[in-house]
C-alpha cells in the first residue's frame, strides 16, 4: 500500500505542478491578450484620427470674406492713401494673406489701374477727409 500511496502522492504532486504551471500560463496569456486589445484599441483610435484629419483637410476652403473686386478697391485705396496721406504705415500682412489665399495680385490685375484711378480722383477732390478716413481704415495697429 505504501507504493500505491507513494504513486498517488507523486501523481498529486505532478497534477499540482501541472495545474500551477497551466494557471500561470493562462494568466500570462490573459495579460498578453489584454495588452493586445489595448494596442489594438490605440491603433484603431490613431487610424480614425488620421482618417478624420485627412478628410477635413480635403474639404474645400471657404470663400474669402471679400470679393475680388472689393479687395482690389481696398488695395487701391491703401495705395492712394500711402501716396497722398504721408507717414501712414499700411498693414502689409492683410494684403499678403489675401494674395496668398486667393492668388489675386493687385498690380497685375487688369482692373486694378482703373480702380486706382477712380480712388485717386476721389481722394484729390477732398484730400483732408480722405486721409482722415484712410488713417482709420488702413492704420496698422500693433
Amino acid at each position: 500500500m505504501s507504493t500505491v500511496s507513494g504513486d498517488i502522492g507523486a501523481s498529486i504532486a505532478w497534477v499540482e505542478t501541472f495545474l500551477t504551471g497551466f494557471i500561470a500560463r493562462h494568466r500570462e496569456n490573459k495579460t498578453m491578450r489584454e495588452r493586445c486589445r489595448l494596442k489594438s484599441a490605440i491603433l484603431v483610435i490613431a487610424g480614425l484620427s488620421i482618417s478624420c484629419s485627412t478628410a477635413m483637410a480635403q474639404e474645400p476652403q471657404p470663400a474669402p470674406i471679400l470679393t475680388r473686386d472689393q479687395f482690389l478697391s481696398y488695395a487701391a485705396g491703401a495705395v492712394v492713401a500711402g501716396m497722398y496721406c504721408g507717414k501712414l504705415e499700411l498693414n502689409a500682412d492683410f494684403f499678403l494673406g489675401y494674395e496668398y489665399a486667393t492668388g489675386v495680385y493687385p498690380p497685375l490685375d487688369p482692373n486694378f489701374r482703373s480702380e486706382m484711378a477712380r480712388v485717386e480722383k476721389d481722394a484729390k477732390s477732398d484730400l483732408y477727409n480722405y486721409c482722415k478716413v484712410a488713417r482709420l481704415m488702413f492704420y496698422k495697429q500693433t
